[in-house]
C-alpha cells in the first residue's frame, strides 16, 4: 500500500514540475513578445514623428506660397495680364462725395 502512495505522489510531483516548467516557458515567451511589441511601437512612433515633421515643413511652404500668391505684385500682374485691366489714369479718376438724400422736405411749425 505504501508503494502505491509513493507512485501517485511521484506522478503528482512530476505533473507539478511539468506544469511549473510550462508556466515558466510561457512567461518568458510572453515577456519576449511584449518587449518586441514595445520595440515595434517605438519604431512606429519614430516614423510618425518624422512624418509629422515633414508635414509641418510642407505646411510652412504652403503658407509661404499662399502669401506669395496673394501678394500685391502678383494680384496686379494677374489683373494686367489675365483680366486685361490697366492702370488708372488721372483723367479717369472720379471722387464721389456723400450728399444728403433727395426727398420731400417737411416744414416745421413754430
Amino acid at each position: 500500500m505504501t508503494t502505491r502512495r509513493t507512485r501517485n505522489h511521484n506522478m503528482t510531483g512530476t505533473l507539478i514540475k511539468a506544469a511549473f516548467f510550462i508556466y515558466i516557458c510561457f512567461s518568458l515567451l510572453t515577456i519576449v513578445w511584449l518587449k518586441a511589441a514595445v520595440v515595434n511601437l517605438e519604431y512606429e512612433i519614430g516614423k510618425l514623428d518624422r512624418l509629422r515633421a515633414d508635414l509641418g515643413s510642407e505646411r510652412e511652404i504652403a503658407v509661404v506660397q499662399r502669401a506669395n500668391f496673394f501678394s500685391m505684385g502678383n494680384v496686379e500682374k494677374v489683373a494686367l495680364k489675365r483680366l486685361g485691366m490697366r492702370n488708372a489714369e488721372r483723367d479717369n479718376i472720379f471722387f464721389v462725395t456723400r450728399t444728403s438724400a433727395a426727398g420731400p422736405r417737411t416744414a416745421s411749425m413754430k
